[in-house]
C-alpha cells in the first residue's frame, strides 16, 4: 500500500485561503482547495459585476496558485523545502526540466490556523524525505540549471577571451 499523507493548511485571518498538500509515495502534490467553489458563488449571486470585481480583487492570489500548480504538477518530496516559522507557513518547490532544477515555486500561507498540524506535517516530510530516492542525477549546485549555463558561458569567455601576444 502506498505511502499516503494529507494536510490542510488554513490561513488563521482568512479562512477561505486554503491549500491542501499530499504526500504520495514520493510526491506532494498541491491542491488549492475552494477556488471552483467560490466562481460558483459568484456566479449565482444577483449583483454579478460586483460579486466578479471583489472575486478578481480577492482571488488573484489564488488564481496564480491554480496555475501555478497545474504548471508544476505533482513535486518530488526531495525538491521541497517546507518551513514554519512564527506561526509563519512556507513551501519552496522546485520545478525539474530534464533532471535539472530549473525554477523555485513559493507558497507562503501566512499564519496557519492550526500550527501544530503544520509542524507535525512538515516533520512528517522531513522523515519521507530521508527514506526517498533522489530524483536528480547530480548533487548540490550541479543540480541546478543555472550552475550549468554559469559553467558554459564560462568555458566560451574563457576561450573566446582577447589573447596579448608577448611579441
Amino acid at each position: 500500500m502506498p505511502f499516503t499523507y494529507t494536510y490542510t493548511a488554513r490561513n488563521a485571518r482568512n479562512p477561505e485561503k486554503v491549500i491542501t498538500f499530499t504526500v504520495y509515495d514520493n510526491y506532494l502534490k498541491v491542491n488549492l482547495t475552494g477556488l471552483l467553489d467560490n466562481v460558483t458563488d459568484v456566479m449565482e449571486e444577483d449583483e454579478q459585476k460586483a460579486a466578479i470585481k471583489s472575486f478578481l480583487a480577492n482571488q488573484s492570489v489564488s488564481a496564480l496558485y491554480k496555475a501555478i500548480e497545474r504548471l508544476s504538477g505533482p513535486v518530488h518530496i526531495n525538491d521541497v523545502s517546507p518551513s514554519l516559522d512564527d506561526g509563519q507557513f512556507k513551501l519552496t518547490l522546485w520545478k525539474r526540466l530534464a533532471g535539472l532544477r530549473v525554477a523555485p515555486i513559493t507558497i507562503a500561507m501566512g499564519n496557519v490556523d492550526n500550527p501544530d498540524a503544520a509542524a507535525q506535517f512538515i516533520e512528517t516530510l522531513l522523515e519521507r524525505q530521508k527514506s526517498a530516492d533522489v530524483p536528480g542525477v547530480f548533487a548540490g549546485p550541479l543540480d541546478y540549471w543555472i550552475t550549468w549555463i554559469g559553467m558554459v558561458i564560462g568555458v566560451i569567455v574563457l576561450i573566446k577571451w582577447p589573447r596579448k601576444d608577448k611579441t
